[in-house]
Order: structure tokens, then sequence, then C-alpha cells
């Protein structure tokens, strides 16, 4: 039954998101919804990629699953298939042991 979505929802002053993935199109995504004012938790495998982000007041996360276990939403921007199947499914990395039952996730 699908079920009409409240506009205060999903907003900055109550959703905490999570971004796995800094490359050149998730660092840029990424910092357009934190200037919006919404709070991130993100995770990179190169710390580096995510500093921009750190400077803007994401938190870093050490894994998938901790951003999975901090956030309401999570995005995920990586490169290839293997990289998905990485950050989805592999159980020391993969957040679907954390994920709330009402949480988000996009690919």
């Amino acid at each position: 039954m699908a079920t009409a979505v409240d506009d205060a929802a999903v907003s900055p002053s109550n959703t905490r998101v999570g971004w796995i993935g800094t490359g050149v199109m998730g660092r840029s995504m990424c910092s357009h919804l934190i200037k919006a004012g919404y709070s991130f938790t993100v995770f990179t495998r190169t710390a580096s990629k995510a500093q921009p982000l750190l400077d803007l007041g994401a938190k870093l996360a050490d894994s998938p699953i901790a951003v999975a276990s901090q956030s309401g939403v999570v995005f995920s921007i990586v490169g290839f298939p293997s990289d998905v199947r990485q950050v989805l499914l592999e159980p020391t990395m993969g957040p679907s042991t954390a994920s709330a039952p009402e949480e988000s996730w996009s690919t």
C-alpha cells in the first residue's frame, strides 16, 4: 500500500545522510547537499578524497557499516560493479546488517 510522504519527513533538520564514494561525482553531489544544510557521514577508501567534505562539516566513517548505522538515507557512488558488490554485500564491509528497517539506499 502506497502512502504519501510528509514533506517534513526528510529535511536538513532531521535527516542524517550517509555517503559512500567521494570521487569526482560523489564529492560534488555530496557537497551540494551539505551546503543545503544536511548532516553527513561519509566513507571512502582513499581518505584524502573526503577532505573537502570534512572541511564542510561531514564526519568520516571507517566503513560502510559505520555509515549505515549512523544514517537514515545512504547514497553509494562507486566506480565499478565489483565496488558496488564490496560496499553492499561483503560481510566485513557491507551495511546490510547495520541497516535500520526505515533506511533508504541509493546506488
